[in-house]
């Protein structure tokens, strides 16, 4: 299939329409639209010049920065497939997916120069490296990126792109320890950014923020979103809230978005009077479940400005979404329970929830949430047997269990591997987590199974406290008792000094469990 969505196309709207519009901004640096295409093309045009032919991974290790945004583009575009790297993964992680990837060009920024450096040896596979940053002290046989773009054609790289072209491996985030390579096609891509622009009404004169890492869909979807409405998009390198705050007062940022975890430091910061924030209009959250009692505080303090999304790297980030309409109306009938769903089906997405035998469950029954449609990729990577078990007669299988509700909306109960079964009775962690939120002296709290030889598993949750806030154990069982039935109150309540998260914020209950004795 040919078809124009692909990237290509997306640049193109954007020189045709408004090429002197600033497109991104990091720091000091500031570039245009046309800026930003003719440097995509020039390193498109240097990685076909080293050699590199169609199909051929090209990975790029770096944080948030022009140069990942354009890595979205420049590779894709010449024909190859980005591998964008977590950059907070350790030196025999990196060697593990670079492994995976067979990639044959590796794009290094300065700061983690060391981490290659420490399995180069064994990186057999990969032909050429460029280095991103300075240029002083270039390693022998490495490249440098601005030089490849000086010295390459400004033209569109002459390799054709189609629809159903791979462009980009994303690896999952490995809540269960073992990350895989989703492939992406440009329509994917494509779907990506045209879907949010839909549902959140962008506007021409809107601007964004990426403070979330650009190796995970949530920072994908907005910086393909900022680029499909041909709005600015701000890139932030690290997460800073007092930075966030700065930025969003400095630019006007009307949109953008936040890991769950972020949502939760931003509402509650004490310094938030101090900036101008009113430009703020719709910001997306996603990268795990948030609790109704955080989500009304967050309304209360600023409006009804949230977007709840939910999605998966293997639908790049697309399967539900609760808009702020839907949260006005529920909020206008007395429906506060809205505020625990993540919305219905994505824009181009069917999203479907059905028992064990794959037959719709009706309202209020738990089953497992399946998705299909423009978002959907085309499996795991080099990995028939997981691809055969998620991909199904053309619907991708969550392991999310969820139920819908007489208007449709989808609630998020867990994962199956996550559903803990007690004396017979099942739990759904996430009903357990919610009643903890409520308590005033529980920041976090996460709720998992442990072995136990009487009844199975038993109910054991780990609580991080409000800074100077005093409760036990007792408090808190006792607290679940008023709330829940007896089996889902915590048999064990550890108190610890924060949770295991993984850079986009998704909750690793595995390494909860590691550290406890079986």
């Amino acid at each position: 299939m040919q078809g124009i969505c692909t990237l290509r196309t997306l640049l193109a709207r954007n020189l045709e329409y408004h090429p002197d519009k600033a497109a991104f901004i990091e720091g000091e640096r500031r570039w245009t639209f046309r800026d930003f295409t003719d440097r995509t093309r020039r390193m498109g045009n240097a990685l076909l010049g080293l050699g590199a032919e169609k199909g051929e991974r090209v990975a790029i290790l770096s944080r948030n920065s022009m140069e990942n945004a354009e890595s979205y583009f420049s590779i894709p575009n010449a024909g190859l497939v980005l591998v964008m790297l977590n950059f907070r993964l350790a030196p025999p992680e990196l060697e593990g997916v670079l492994n995976d990837a067979q990639a044959s060009v590796l794009m290094v920024h300065e700061e983690f120069l060391d981490r290659i450096e420490e399995i180069g040896s064994r990186l057999t596979f990969v032909k050429h490296y460029i280095l991103i940053g300075k240029k002083a002290g270039l390693p022998e046989g490495w490249h440098h990126y601005e030089t490849l773009i000086e010295e390459s054609s400004p033209h569109e790289p002459a390799v054709e792109i189609a629809e159903d072209d791979l462009a980009a491996l994303m690896y999952t985030s490995g809540t269960t320890g073992v990350p895989k390579g989703c492939m992406v096609l440009h329509r994917n891509f494509y779907h990506a950014g045209k879907s949010l622009a839909f549902e959140m009404k962008m506007e021409r004169e809107d601007a964004a923020i990426i403070p979330t890492p650009l190796f995970h869909a949530a920072g994908l979807v907005i910086l393909m979103n900022g680029v499909y409405s041909g709005i600015s998009t701000v890139i932030m390198p690290r997460w800073d809230v007092e930075e966030f705050m700065r930025l969003v007062e400095h630019y006007k940022v009307t949109t953008g978005v936040l890991a769950t975890p972020m949502l939760l430091f931003f509402v509650e910061h004490p310094h938030i009077d101090r900036y101008d924030l009113s430009s703020l209009k719709k910001i997306l959250f996603a990268g795990a479940p948030v609790t109704p009692v955080v989500f009304k505080k967050a309304i209360e303090r600023f409006g009804n400005i949230f977007i709840h999304g939910f999605g998966t790297t293997e639908t790049v980030g697309s399967i539900c979404i609760l808009g702020t309409d839907e949260i006005a109306s529920a909020m206008a009938e007395g429906r506060m329970g809205i505020l625990g769903s993540c919305g219905k089906s994505y824009t181009d997405m069917q999203v479907e929830v059905v028992d064990e035998n794959d037959n719709p469950v009706p309202p209020g029954v738990i089953g497992e949430i399946r998705v299909r449609g423009s978002g959907m990729t085309q499996g795991y990577w080099k990995n028939k047997e997981d691809t055969k078990k998620a991909f199904k007669n053309g619907w991708f299988y969550t392991e999310d269990l969820c139920r819908r509700d007489e208007q449709g909306f989808v609630y998020i109960v867990g994962r199956k591997k996550d559903m803990i079964i007690t004396g017979a009775e099942n739990v759904f962690p996430a009903e357990v987590e919610s009643v903890l939120y409520k308590h005033p002296a529980v920041s976090q709290a996460a709720v998992v199974g442990m072995p136990n030889e009487k009844w199975g598993e038993v109910v054991t949750a780990f609580v991080v406290k409000k800074e100077n806030s005093v409760v036990t154990m007792d408090d808190i069982t006792c607290f679940c008792k008023k709330e829940i039935a007896g089996y889902k109150v915590p048999k064990r309540v550890y108190f610890v000094d924060s949770l295991p998260m993984s850079p986009t914020g998704k909750l690793l209950k595995y390494k909860l469990k590691e550290q406890l004795p079986l």
